[in-house]
């Protein structure tokens, strides 16, 4: 039998309140030619059941009993893919009509293309949209390593939206399965570094942050932004070893510059909600990777704050706003 075109596959794990609409949007997109995998990593809540009612054959629901890693279970997805183009659509998240039409034609548009990506609306808990991310207002194909250049700063890839070629992951590699922050920013810039990126601002897709997404949870956290750093080290290493992205070695500063400011103000929201060691934390790391940071009004308002208290920051705060 032919393999599908497209493999959309779904991670997930305890995620039945939101995995019935992720299903919906795959089952109801205008292009035809996928297999939606749905890889269940030893969810306890009510994900078989859910999963068993449906009764579309382009729909294979896999169960695991051994509770991995995020970056394991999406390594186990790539293993079932056999589509040419390989999407994986986080359970919260869900498609609109037309997300697989647009992603295949800008593949299939240009063979060099190994990712396609775009822009997103942010929805809550019930589906409402709260905002959108839009990395630019035009679209573009970026040329290897030149997307890398963007995705040093930081992962503007919003993991709503990718699709990439699956010949792409075969020489990239797997997803890192030692870290719980920057799986998917790792595997961006590995493919960004030798296949060229699509990108479209259309809305296609819509990336839901909720109270107990990792995105609303762990986002300000200390250890996203240890292993941020740990990413960036990576990188370079294999940036440095390879003399066709020497023109990306330069960028080291910048790119530790970016995450300083990333830390920085993930140490303002701790401290104003009062999370005084996560604030310490992450004002810690943004001084080790940026110092001159330390004339800034707002780190020496930290420093007095995670000393005396959050309500100093408070103050600081209605003072100067941002």
């Amino acid at each position: 039998m032919k393999a599908p075109l497209v493999s959309v596959c779904i991670p997930t794990h305890n995620s039945a309140r939101y995995l019935g609409a992720a299903i919906e949007s795959v089952l109801q997109q205008t292009f035809g030619d996928y297999e939606l995998v749905v890889c269940d990593n030893a969810s306890s809540d009510e994900t078989p059941e859910l999963c068993r009612r449906y009764r579309d054959p382009r729909l294979a629901y896999h169960r695991f009993e051994v509770l991995v890693g995020q970056g394991a279970n999406w390594n186990r997805c790539l293993s079932l893919a056999g589509g040419e183009y390989v999407a994986l659509l986080h359970a919260d998240d869900v498609y609109r009509p037309g997300f697989l039409e647009a992603r295949v034609r800008a593949l299939e548009a240009d063979r060099a293309v190994g990712l396609a990506f775009g822009a997103v609306d942010l929805i809550d808990d019930e589906g409402r949209v709260t905002g959108q991310q839009v990395f630019r207002t035009g679209s573009f194909v970026a040329p290897p390593p030149g997307f890398c250049r963007d995705l040093l700063l930081a992962c503007v890839i919003n993991p709503a939206t990718p699709v990439v070629r699956r010949g792409c992951y075969e020489t990239a590699g797997r997803f890192d399965e030692d870290r719980l922050w920057g799986i998917d920013w790792d595997m961006w810039l590995r493919l960004a570094a030798r296949h060229a990126v699509s990108y479209s601002p259309s809305i296609a897709a819509a990336y839901r942050v909720h109270g107990g997404s990792g995105s609303a949870t762990g986002m300000l956290g200390t250890r996203r932004v240890e292993e941020e750093r740990e990413v960036l080290d990576r990188t370079f290493e294999w940036i440095a070893a390879d003399p066709a992205l020497a023109s990306l070695v330069p960028l080291r500063g910048q790119a530790d510059r970016a995450l300083a400011r990333r830390a920085l103000f993930a140490a303002g929201h701790n401290c104003e909600a009062g999370h005084l060691t996560a604030a310490r934390g992450n004002l810690a790391l943004a001084l080790a990777l940026d110092p001159t940071l330390r004339t800034r009004p707002t780190v020496w308002a930290l420093q007095v704050a995670c000393r005396l208290g959050a309500g100093t920051y408070r103050l600081f705060r209605r003072l100067h706003p941002l």
